[in-house]
């Protein structure tokens, strides 16, 4: 079998955008939410990178709550990708007292993000070496490809906070 293989690295330019949402009701909602799906069997608790309570991974993907969220955030995610997005999937954390979150990325998905639902222990991104300080309706939008990890809550606060991916939407799904 005769074959050529080229290679070339590709450099593209990563991104994380943080913001902000002020509703107060909103965000007390989600935190339920999240209460709620980690006591359930289905749960995905300290069986991933989160060594926490865990949603399972599509628990929020039809939940009200979090679609208005993303109605609320929509214009931000125009400023860091171009193509149109759909939801893949979308989870609650709850860190408690010496809960943490292994170095992890979220590649293959499109854009990654996060809602702080409390106050708590920041999120780590080496690449930037960036501590982001987990705040009460802060959101951060970022590349996939970025390692992050939450380091050891030595609080005996919970760290509630929301994760979600996007991917792309093929150019042919409409023909589904």
């Amino acid at each position: 079998m005769d074959f050529d293989l080229h290679i070339k690295p590709i450099e593209k330019d990563s991104f994380i955008l943080i913001g902000k949402i002020n509703n107060h009701d909103l965000i007390q909602r989600l935190i339920s939410d999240i209460t709620l799906g980690t006591k359930s069997k289905k749960n995905s608790s300290y069986k991933t990178n989160v060594k926490g309570r865990m949603t399972r991974f599509k628990y929020f993907n039809s939940n009200n709550n979090f679609i208005k969220f993303l109605d609320l955030i929509r214009p931000n995610f125009k400023k860091v990708i171009q193509r149109d997005i759909r939801l893949k999937d979308s989870w609650g954390n709850i860190l408690d007292k010496n809960d943490y979150v292994y170095i992890h990325n979220h590649h293959p998905s499109s854009v990654s993000g996060i809602l702080y639902l409390t106050e708590g222990v920041s999120t780590y991104f080496p690449l930037y070496n960036k501590h982001i300080e987990a705040e009460v309706g802060k959101f951060v939008l970022f590349d996939p490809m970025l390692d992050h990890s939450v380091p050891k809550n030595k609080s005996s606060k919970k760290r509630y906070s929301l994760s979600f991916n996007f991917e792309l939407k093929g150019d042919y799904d409409h023909l589904d």
